[in-house]
């Protein structure tokens, strides 16, 4: 009689412990705060007779280790990315009443901050984008106004958007600003004011370092400079040096300086710039260049590195890159002023500037935007990594590709492919996977009466697997100013990438930079 009698009750308090587990499973709320007591004691509570207790302590149903008698867990409140398939984990012997990362796994976020390929939030996006706003600028910066370069902790960015001062940005690794400096520079030709100006920021042998160059009234000279940064932006102060920094060269030229590259060991800097101007919508008749120290010390003196072929052309879209082994490289466009394929031309020079082997040429279409980039030594020998990023057409639409084996029989192999009939503003970073590329497609906005206003575009960039994605920070277009052709992209921690870009409205009248930080597995 007393075994029927116990094994009633220990049925009873099977079928409450179930019911109890399924109303905890459904509720998101807290669990109650005076839950039903343990299953074990329920039965002893009941029996009233303490040797039958004491007799059946010993086979009772423990729910907190018996998750059979609980039934089975109730599906998790997430169901889309990691989450899929989920099931209520056990805790303290009762399931989880909202799910957690006991539940989903130990790669569920609540907000989601890795970049690893996986919907680790489960709101059904992927290593989502985040943009934020840097900072309002004053005059528009064209791609000869700004750079960035990724520093230890960060980004630094440089730009020229006020007379006769260099703003230098901070941003941590997650291109949040932590501070501006601002550097006194020399600007010799107030009525161009900023369009006198060109900038690049550079990495030495003894860190950051801020290169500009600046145009005289008249044309009647260009003078370059170098200020070295410690690794926050702040200005690092030598010896003697004037406040406008090291003077890198004084030259009788007609425009300001169009390119600067460190070279291989970090301890020269060399400078190029156009001279002898042509008429000005196809350039400079002659590219000037010259190798000095850190501190401007001389180091290869000034001389010509090109000639425009005809009385009809120019060189113009200058880019220079130091070479592996010890030498230079340059590559400018020959420009007749019309829409017809620009020449684009790439000599090598060893260190003194003297040229090594044959110009090479080949033709590219108009505003290519062509630019060198070294892909390290996992791409080869010194002679093998470097290569030219540019747009073309293929069919109706723009691309983005890379002309490899420059010195040999040259490959070519596409990047991106942009939306139909629009543009590409594009940047480029090396990062430790390879060559990442960014960009703006562009096209006609028939908003605004300035034509400088009258652009609008979407921000794409090489996704996972690298494809490209759509990481616009909205449905709506972003609004553009004529300036803003280019894209500060720099690689950050854990496989983000971060591109810094310029939104602009005309009414009211605004400029803004603008960050936005991707994830690129």
């Amino acid at each position: 009689m007393m075994e029927v009698r116990m094994r009633g009750v220990r049925l009873w308090a099977v079928v409450f412990a179930v019911g109890s587990g399924m109303l905890g499973g459904c509720e998101d709320s807290d669990p109650p705060t005076n839950p039903p007591a343990d299953a074990g004691i329920v039965d002893a509570g009941t029996s009233g007779d303490g040797g039958a207790q004491g007799n059946d302590a010993g086979t009772q149903v423990d729910a907190g280790t018996d998750a059979g008698s609980l039934g089975e867990p109730l599906p998790c409140e997430r169901t889309q990315g990691l989450c899929a398939g989920a099931r209520r984990a056990m805790v303290d012997g009762v399931y989880e009443p909202v799910c957690t990362a006991r539940s989903y796994g130990a790669d569920y976020e609540a907000t989601e901050t890795r970049c690893d390929g996986l919907d680790n939030d489960c709101d059904g996006v992927t290593d989502p984008p985040s943009w934020s706003q840097v900072a309002s600028l004053g005059l528009p910066p064209h791609a000869g106004r700004i750079s960035s370069l990724r520093v230890t902790d960060g980004v630094l960015a440089v730009v020229f958007d006020q007379l006769a001062v260099a703003r230098v940005i901070r941003l941590d690794s997650s291109l949040a600003p932590l501070g501006t400096t601002e550097v006194r520079v020399e600007v010799m030709d107030e009525f161009l004011a900023l369009d006198s100006v060109s900038t690049r920021l550079l990495r030495t042998s003894q860190g950051p370092a801020l290169y500009y160059a600046s145009a005289g009234p008249n044309g009647d000279h260009t003078r370059g400079h170098l200020i070295l940064l410690d690794e926050q932006g702040h200005r690092v102060p030598r010896d003697g040096e004037p406040e406008e920094g090291a003077l890198l060269f004084d030259q009788a030229v007609g425009d300001r300086a169009t390119a600067a590259a460190v070279s291989a060991d970090g301890t020269r800097i060399f400078a190029a710039w156009k001279n002898d101007a042509a008429p000005w919508y196809v350039g400079g008749r002659e590219l000037w260049g010259t190798v000095t120290g850190l501190d401007g010390q001389v180091v290869a003196s000034s001389r010509v590195l090109m000639r425009a072929l005809t009385e009809q052309t120019g060189l113009t879209g200058v880019d220079v890159l130091g070479l592996r082994e010890g030498g230079f490289l340059v590559l400018a466009q020959e420009f007749d002023g019309g829409i017809e394929p620009r020449k684009l031309r790439l000599q090598r020079f060893d260190s003194d500037l003297q040229p090594v082997g044959d110009e090479r040429a080949f033709f590219a279409e108009a505003e290519p935007g062509a630019r060198l980039v070294d892909l390290g030594a996992a791409a080869g020998g010194a002679l093998e990594s470097p290569v030219i990023v540019l747009h073309d057409l293929q069919g109706n639409n723009r691309v983005m590709k890379v002309l490899g084996n420059l010195f040999g029989e040259m490959t070519s192999r596409v990047l991106g492919v942009t939306t139909p009939r629009e543009f590409p503003w594009f940047g480029t970073a090396l990062t430790a996977r390879g060559l990442e590329v960014a960009w703006l497609s562009v096209g006609p906005s028939s908003q605004g009466s300035d034509i400088f206003f009258k652009w609008q575009g979407r921000f794409w960039a090489l996704g996972q697997g690298g494809i490209p994605a759509d990481l616009s920070p909205g449905p709506d277009f972003m609004p553009l100013h004529r300036y803003a052709q280019w894209v500060m992209l720099e690689e950050l921690q854990d496989h983000w990438m971060g591109a810094l870009v310029m939104t602009s409205t005309e009414s009211p009248l605004s400029h803004t930079l603008r960050a936005v930080r991707y994830c690129a597995p």
